[in-house]
């Protein structure tokens, strides 16, 4: 009987240990194009370089490629992390959302897309227990907490 239950044991263990495949890693993405009409591309980009300068507090900081002439603005910016519901109330509130923004302006529309969307949060000390920064990116399955920056 003993032995029973030892081969019991050592096969169920060996059968918990069994892995599941991991799904494929998607990095989450946003896009989205607008129809200005009636708009040329020198408006649009003009209009997206001062969405910049009033959407961040240094625009300057913020852009890191710009061309007037193909109406291109690429930049990487950071804002709060949107926590909802009960997830913050695990949340110190000093989370962040890092992402590169790019802005593509055409005669009568606009492309605006963010990507490369990294959650970070600095070590902190819970009851006692210093808790460890963390920094990784967010993945598709994540996305809906942040889909609202698109609109914004």
């Amino acid at each position: 009987m003993k032995r029973l239950l030892i081969a019991g044991v050592i096969g169920f263990s060996l059968v918990g240990c069994a892995t599941t495949p991991q799904q494929p890693v998607t990095p989450a993405k946003f896009e989205k194009i607008y129809q200005l009409d009636n708009l040329k591309q020198p408006q649009i980009y003009d209009g997206a370089r001062q969405w910049f300068a009033v959407a961040f507090r240094s625009a300057n900081a913020v852009i890191q490629y710009e061309d007037k002439a193909t109406g291109t603005i690429i930049g990487k910016g950071i804002m709060q992390y949107p926590c909802s519901g009960m997830e913050c109330l695990a949340m110190t509130g000093n989370e962040k959302v890092e992402f590169t923004v790019r802005v593509d302006a055409k005669e009568g529309r606009m492309r605006v897309g963010y990507d490369n969307l990294t959650y970070s949060a600095p070590s902190y000390i819970s009851s006692g227990i210093r808790m460890p920064a963390q920094n990784y990116p967010i993945i598709e399955s994540r996305k809906l907490i942040l889909d609202n920056i698109v609109d914004s």
